[in-house]
């Protein structure tokens, strides 16, 4: 009978998710002498080796019956990774009217659809919590179970104009109003109307809701709210900035002057010579020529012509194009990974933590001498009871800017830690003389290539099929 150990040996991997049978080195003498290893053999040996859990029997048999088509080394058994459970979060209700909408084939995208967010009413529900999932264990190949990590809960807040339930489950309106969502907060502002264009009548525009123009914004205004603006016509070299998101109908065509700033998204069928910063993703419906833009998120120009031509974009998370650069060999360059300006913003989150947690330890001493006070029995003067009601105040609303900004910090690493690099995919062409950089590498298009995605392998940029 022949001694499988002799013959072979079980590689488990680091992480106990596979199992591979391999050869030992053999004498010369030994190379002619015929292989009479059973499956049951194998088999048996695979428990031997405390592989017990995810076994590719078909795998093994295929070795045994035609060694010389199936050489080793092979995998012959695989573990199951641990589901993690998904993250609590806030669903905007208006959204749930549109996911069973989906764009088929050549169907024409109406991007005024898109853009549409409902008026809601006073005592309308805005939103609700989507509770977060346990997820699964999983199991590796020596029968070892893998904990896997539970969603996060979160405690969902009032935006501005709305009331939590007390289930805490809940987002309702307090006012009439339109629909601005952020991440984790919703809010409902009023609505501030321009019938026509920006002009020298209407002046610049500044709101703390959300602006509608139901006309073009030319070159020289400046369009704020703290809330979404929504343009039904063209954008030229103005200055638009939203605390929300922006959608733009007709297009961006801003001749290298102006600057357009959304802290969410920005939606809009194409932009021409502009300068873009979105902290959320960029949806674009034909084309991106020869713009810069900062994204803190994904770019989508994948709708329609879908072609990204010259300038300089930087996405967060991806960038996901029908075409990049064209025939004419357009420079065009593509940064993937986290920017400067998300950096930063981590910077600032981190010194408004330990600013807001030095406060709270300042106010605490104060707040503690107060009650030291009144334990010996002494009794307060007005002006020190006017300054302990200033001091609990001034304690709950710097807590919740701690919790705010630990929350958001948190958030900003738990992404970058896992969308480190993202990837960018083609659906059709992209030419020579674009530039694709992940973080320190970087690596420049000499030849056409389709249907491939770009990601960052092992220290090095590949091109893969779609």
């Amino acid at each position: 009978m022949v001694d499988v150990s002799e013959r072979y040996e079980i590689q488990i991997s680091k992480d106990g998710m596979t199992a591979t049978l391999v050869e030992k080195p053999r004498r010369e003498e030994e190379l002619e002498t015929e292989n009479m290893t059973t499956v049951e053999q194998l088999l048996e040996f695979l428990k031997e080796q405390g592989v017990v859990y995810g076994v590719q029997e078909h795998h093994v048999i295929s070795y045994i019956e035609d060694p010389q088509t199936n050489n080793l080394p092979i995998v012959v058994a695989e573990g199951k990774p641990p589901i993690n459970g998904e993250k609590a979060y806030l669903l905007p209700v208006q959204f749930k009217k549109d996911q069973g909408q989906k764009v088929l084939g050549n169907q024409t995208v109406d991007l005024k659809q898109v853009i549409d967010i409902p008026i809601v009413s006073e005592g309308d529900l805005v939103g609700e919590k989507i509770e977060a999932t346990a997820g699964m264990p999983g199991m590796n190949v020596l029968g070892e179970k893998i904990e896997q990590k539970p969603g996060k809960d979160i405690q969902i807040r009032p935006g501005k104009n709305t009331r939590i339930s007390e289930d805490g489950l809940k987002l309702f309106s307090l006012v009439d109003g339109q629909v601005s969502v952020e991440k984790k907060l919703i809010h409902v502002y009023p609505n501030y109307e321009v019938n026509g264009d920006v002009n020298m009548k209407t002046g610049n525009i500044s709101f703390v809701g959300n602006v509608t123009i139901r006309g073009n914004v030319p070159t020289g205004f400046t369009v704020s709210a703290k809330g979404d603006i929504r343009i039904y016509g063209t954008v030229e070299g103005a200055i638009l900035e939203a605390g929300g998101s922006i959608f733009v109908t007709a297009g961006i065509v801003a001749q290298d002057s102006g600057n357009i700033r959304a802290e969410q998204d920005l939606h809009t069928t194409f932009i021409n010579q502009a300068n873009v910063n979105v902290g959320g993703d960029l949806h674009v419906g034909q084309a991106i020529l020869h713009s810069r833009c900062s994204v803190g998120g994904t770019i989508f120009c994948e709708k329609g012509k879908g072609s990204i031509v010259g300038g300089q974009l930087s996405a967060g998370k991806g960038i996901h194009a029908v075409e990049i650069g064209n025939s004419m060999h357009s420079k065009t360059a593509l940064f993937i990974g986290v920017d400067q300006s998300t950096l930063e913003k981590e910077k600032t989150l981190q010194e408004a933590v330990k600013k807001a947690s030095d406060e709270l330890e300042k106010l605490g001493k104060l707040l503690d001498a107060f009650a030291a006070k009144e334990k010996a029995g002494m009794v307060l003067a007005p002006n020190e009871r006017i300054m302990k009601l200033r001091v609990r105040n001034t304690i709950v609303q710097t807590e919740q800017t701690l919790q705010d900004a630990k929350e958001e910090l948190e958030d900003m690493i738990e992404n970058k830690e896992d969308n480190e690099f993202g990837s960018l995919t083609v659906k059709k062409t992209i030419f020579p003389n674009v530039s694709v950089t992940f973080g320190k590498y970087r690596r420049k298009i000499k030849s056409p290539h389709q249907y491939v995605k770009l990601a960052l392998v092992d220290g090095e940029i590949k091109l893969l099929p779609l």
